[in-house]
């Protein structure tokens, strides 16, 4: 039961940290502003070409923040992108837990080969910690108890 206890809780953790990590590289709302700017910006530099200063229309400077605005666009729907997978991630979240409270009083059968498949090594820190290290380089410390 202690075993079965454990791996509900490094699931839990490592779920969890991976949803955090991807929630804190969201700066949507600076890209938003930004892209306004830049609209406001090219509204501004149209609004001020007429057929006497067409020849004054700086085109570096349109073609350079439409450039930027592609780029700051194509970041933004990244983000929007992860959004939506860190969306259906926690959706599958809710019923793994749902599962693993469904199992947390059934005994669990130790399978050496499942173990292998998911732990790439477990390092000893000292007499009170490990460090469980997953393939794919995600690492959880846990405390020993007696």
């Amino acid at each position: 039961m202690l075993c079965q206890e454990f791996v509900r809780q490094i699931l839990r953790q490592i779920l969890h940290t991976e949803i955090e990590r991807e929630k804190s590289n969201d700066n949507s709302l600076d890209l938003q502003v930004r892209i306004a700017e830049i609209d406001a910006e090219f509204r501004k530099m149209l609004d001020r070409v007429s057929t006497e200063t067409v020849e004054a229309f700086d085109e570096e400077t349109a073609t350079r923040l439409m450039n930027e605005k592609s780029r700051l666009q194509q970041q933004l729907d990244n983000i929007a992108d992860a959004e939506q997978r860190r969306e259906n991630t926690k959706s599958r979240l809710d019923d793994i837990y749902t599962i693993l409270d469904g199992i947390k009083n059934h005994p669990m059968e130790y399978d050496d080969q499942i173990v292998r498949q998911l732990l790439e090594c477990i390092v000893v820190d000292s007499k009170e910690q490990v460090t469980v290290i997953f393939k794919g380089g995600l690492k959880s410390v846990q405390p020993l108890t007696e």
